[in-house]
């Protein structure tokens, strides 16, 4: 390995080890969003129990109250787990000319960005992890839910390509700050939407046959609806090979469309202010 190589590694490890330094230094906004995860779950709990009790089917839009209860509280959990919030920094510096500094110095602002975010996620997603599994032991032996523990392994695959998934996605989202001038509003009305497209309110089934033919040909449901259902049993081990190899089609194809748009949109970047 060259000198430039190991530089270049020594460099955004640093980044990495920032963004996990800054994730501690704020504990307690980690506890509370832990905490706000679960006040939802507890929402959906009391909702779908009243209507499985008022139901005659012993499945609701194709899932038992075992698999249902599975998923308000996975949902919850990865939702908190998945979720970004730097989109919010990159329009600020390109709306301040926060960008001037890495024009100036040899460092990648997208390379930047992802390495900041796993190291911010790093402590983040262990703590989670561990909360996960201590739900799904909880899930097995107190709502008897047959989870198979061998496809925990997957589950851990499939979450870290959720989670490079769902920045890629909320990258090209921050892009739009390079052509709208006010980009708040946008911001939070297409967090709630992408919310729902992956499922992390209510499962996408209840929307209908038609939707899910549609959102099928979007990367959202691989973010958290499809984890869920891979850890719940819904989908057998040959749905799971081919919602990985979709999920690495959209990893891939969103990596170079951010760097598309990244390129164009600095092309219209005025180097200003900051």
């Amino acid at each position: 390995m060259s000198i430039q190589s190991v530089n270049w590694v020594k460099k955004y490890t640093r980044v990495f080890i920032l963004g996990v330094q800054s994730s501690m230094e704020y504990r307690a906004d980690f506890l509370l969003t832990i905490f706000s995860a679960f006040v939802p779950i507890v929402i959906q709990y009391f909702l779908w129990s009243a209507i499985f009790n008022n139901s005659s089917e012993a499945k609701v839009y194709g899932y038992t109250f075992t698999q249902m209860i599975t998923y308000s509280i996975l949902s919850g959990i990865f939702s908190k787990l998945l979720a970004t919030g730097f989109e919010w920094e990159v329009a600020s510096d390109i709306k301040s000319g926060g960008l001037n500094k890495f024009i100036v110095q040899p460092i990648g602002y997208f390379l930047y960005r992802i390495s900041n975010f796993l190291g911010g996620k790093f402590i983040n997603s262990i703590v989670m992890m561990f909360i996960t599994l201590s739900t799904l032991v909880v899930l097995k032996y107190y709502l008897r839910n047959q989870i198979e523990i061998e496809r925990i392994f997957f589950l851990l695959v499939i979450l870290f390509l959720a989670l490079l998934l769902n920045f890629l996605i909320f990258f090209c989202v921050s892009t739009l700050a390079f052509w709208m001038i006010e980009i708040w509003q946008v911001f939070t009305i297409l967090g709630i939407v992408i919310n729902v497209a992956s499922g992390g309110i209510f499962p996408l089934d209840i929307f209908g046959k038609k939707f899910l033919r549609v959102i099928e040909f979007l990367p959202f449901k691989y973010t958290i609806y499809f984890p869920i259902n891979v850890i719940s049993g819904k989908l057998n081990y040959n749905d799971l090979s081919k919602g990985i190899l979709i999920q690495l089609f959209w990893v891939v194809f969103l990596f170079i469309l951010s760097n598309y748009l990244w390129k164009k949109g600095m092309k219209k970047y005025v180097a200003v202010g900051g």
